[in-house]
C-alpha cells in the first residue's frame, strides 16, 4: 500500500482514481487529495501522474520501502526518482525550485516530506533515522 498527497492534478478526476481502486481518504480545502494506493494500482497511478499532472508540480508516493517522486516541468517533460542519500540533493533542488523555497528548507527531504500531516506518522514509523539525522 502506498500513500500519496495529490496536488497539482486538477485534470485527474476522483472517478479516474477510484476506477483504479485508489482510495481517496481525505481532501483539503484547496482540493488536494490524500490517497491510499494498492500496490497493484501503482503503475496506473504513475501513468495518470505522468499524463495529467499540471506542469510545474511534482508528486510523491511512498511505502515502507521507498519514496518515489515524479516531477513535471513546464515543457511537460517528467523526471522520476527514488529518494536515497545519492538522489536527495537533486530532489531537494527541484522541490525548492518548484515551490519557490530556499534550499535549506527542503535540504533533508525525508524531514520535509514528514512535515505533511498525512505522512507524519508513517514517516516517523518507517523513516525516523533519516528524518532525525
Amino acid at each position: 500500500m502506498y500513500l500519496s498527497y495529490l496536488m497539482g492534478a486538477e485534470q485527474i478526476s476522483d472517478q479516474e482514481l477510484t476506477a483504479s481502486d485508489i482510495d481517496i481518504v481525505g481532501k483539503t480545502d484547496s482540493g488536494s487529495r490524500k490517497l491510499k494506493i494498492p500496490s497493484e494500482s501503482i503503475e496506473r497511478y504513475k501513468n495518470l501522474i505522468r499524463e495529467k499532472m499540471t506542469p510545474g508540480f511534482w508528486n510523491e508516493f511512498l511505502d515502507e520501502n521507498d519514496i518515489h517522486f515524479i516531477f513535471k516541468f513546464e515543457n511537460n517533460d517528467t523526471k522520476e526518482y527514488v529518494l536515497s542519500p545519492e538522489s536527495e540533493q537533486e530532489i531537494d533542488d527541484l522541490c525548492a525550485k518548484l515551490n519557490n523555497e530556499p534550499p535549506d528548507k527542503t535540504a533533508n527531504v525525508y524531514k520535509y516530506i514528514s512535515e505533511n500531516d498525512f505522512y507524519r506518522d508513517f514517516m516517523m514509523t518507517n523513516y525516523k533515522v533519516m528524518i532525525e539525522r
